[in-house]
């Protein structure tokens, strides 16, 4: 009896993530960069060229999609789909439509990832990418990284002395 309501459980998984994919399959061969694009946009307001950066650092460099798949993409969501639209600054960002779309693949940005915890995880995970790239391309970004350093030294000297302000 068990056994049977563990398979028609695991049926109605599949079928979810069979329309999942179907969902994805129907947007002209951009799914999953499509849903990449939402989520970089969930984050913030990007131009074009911020958003391949970012699924570049999101592939830890493995990949950058080409501006021939993204502004097409682009174009798609905001004049045929309403997910998002450009702002006079040149930056795209999510509509209403947009936050939605994303939101349904399960995607979107966590509660967690505000929380201090959440916040604490992604940094340790961002520094784990910037030790793993060559020390070259780490080299012209010293003087910032020395900034972000002192400030964190900052941070912990608020909390050995125990100020309340953090």
């Amino acid at each position: 009896m068990n056994e049977m309501r563990e398979m028609k459980s695991a049926m109605y998984d599949m079928r979810d993530m069979m329309k999942k994919l179907h969902r994805l399959g129907r947007y002209g061969g951009y799914g999953g960069l499509r849903t990449m694009v939402l989520y970089t946009l969930s984050e913030q307001p990007k131009n074009g060229v911020e958003i391949m950066d970012a699924i570049e650092m999101m592939s830890f460099g493995h990949w950058k999609p080409s501006p021939g798949s993204v502004y097409p993409l682009l174009k798609k969501a905001m004049t045929e789909e309403n997910l998002i639209r450009k702002r006079e600054d040149g930056r795209y960002e999510l509509t209403p439509e947009g936050c939605a779309e994303i939101g349904y693949f399960g995607v979107a940005r966590s509660p967690a990832s505000t929380s201090v915890d959440g916040v604490l995880s992604e940094i340790d995970s961002l520094l784990s990418y910037l030790e793993d790239l060559p020390a070259e391309r780490v080299a012209p970004h010293r003087e910032r990284l020395d900034e972000i350093a002192a400030r964190f030294e900052r941070l912990r000297g608020r909390l050995a002395h125990g100020s309340e302000q953090i």
